[in-house]
């Protein structure tokens, strides 16, 4: 007998990635500004190959559809290579591929966010399990306790904190390790009086970097601020009160930093040294020096996959922790006084 064709032929055929099928085969190549000819290559793959996305048929069979979801509370088709998702999403399809599953990618209305709502998780029924990212909200949170407490299998990408007893099973990046290890790398340097700077969101992600730099750098000084109020008069002040060093929760913040002490002809790290607590997102000139670590996105992407599989398999729910890696960079030195 035949072997039935699978989504990853249909998209070698059609010399695509998975998601793009996905996308063709649910009906959102217009909101995913898939081109014309792209989408009739699909098609036509397609029909070459006489492939069938027959769910019923599969489950009647093994009991399992091998389709796994993709869910994200913010809208990231499609995504270019400079998107803080897309490397997540290149390493899920990376480790389906290898793992023959098919990916299902839930979708919404164009630019607004997404939420797990009855009509929502009424099609998580097609899957095996589902892949979630992104930031959820307050009633999205308690929406997904209860499927959690359902028994459905999810994994999120980041650890999320729910309501109540529920346990979500996620991969996540180590931001208190790597944050404790850029703290020691400013210090080794020789600075002695640091400064924290976060934004206004308390999300996880940012929590475990504070906790980190607490614990390297107890006596630290910690700020939390929208980038607008990040003034000359407020850098100036943490300059004349001793701090030499910046640590700096997110990229925008970075850049933001960088410009008002330019704009004062300060130099980075020659009056000052900052560093960034993760990547340089949107990939500007000159971001590529600054002195930060690197979330590895793309292999938590497969390690969520992976952490699918072994729910699936019946293994017992577990969250699994990925080292990020420090880069030197340009933008630390010695401090000032320091010869």
């Amino acid at each position: 007998m035949t072997p039935r064709p699978t989504q990853k032929q249909v998209a070698e055929r059609a010399g695509v990635s998975q998601t793009v099928v996905s996308q063709v085969l649910n009906g959102q190549a217009d909101q995913a500004r898939i081109h014309p000819e792209t989408r009739a290559r699909v098609q036509n793959a397609i029909q070459a190959l006489g492939y069938v996305p027959n769910l019923a048929a599969r489950r009647l069979v093994g009991g399992r559809s091998s389709l796994i979801g993709v869910f994200t509370y913010e809208a990231v088709f499609p995504s270019s290579t400079r998107d803080f998702y897309a490397p997540f999403l290149e390493g899920i399809e990376e480790e389906a591929s290898r793992s023959q599953l098919d990916l299902l990618l839930y979708t919404g209305a164009s630019g607004k966010r997404r939420s797990l709502q009855r009509s929502t998780r009424g099609r998580l029924s097609l899957t095996d399990g589902t892949i979630l990212l992104g930031h959820p909200g307050v009633q999205d949170r308690q929406e997904l306790g209860e499927l959690v407490r359902s028994g459905y299998p999810v994994v999120f990408i980041g650890r999320r904190e729910l309501p109540g007893s529920a346990a979500l099973p996620c991969v996540e990046a180590d931001y208190r390790g790597a944050t404790r290890d850029l703290t020691r790398h400013f210090m080794q340097q020789g600075h002695q009086h640091l400064t924290y700077l976060g934004g206004l969101e308390r999300l996880e992600s940012a929590l475990d970097r504070e906790e980190g730099f607490r614990r390297e750098a107890p006596r630290g000084h910690i700020e939390r601020l929208d980038a607008d109020a990040l003034t000359l008069t407020w850098l100036r002040r943490h300059l004349r009160g001793g701090t030499t060093g910046f640590l700096v929760e997110n990229d925008r913040l970075m850049r933001r930093l960088l410009q008002v002490a330019g704009a004062a002809h300060l130099r980075v790290p020659h009056d000052f040294s900052a560093a960034v607590l993760g990547d340089a997102i949107t990939g500007e000139t000159g971001d590529q020096s600054w002195t930060r670590f690197e979330i590895p996105r793309r292999e938590m992407g497969r390690g969520a996959v992976e952490t699918l599989r072994g729910l699936l398999a019946g293994n017992p729910a577990t969250s699994q922790r990925y080292a990020c890696r420090l880069l030197p960079g340009e933008t630390v030195a010695a401090p000032p006084h320091n010869p």
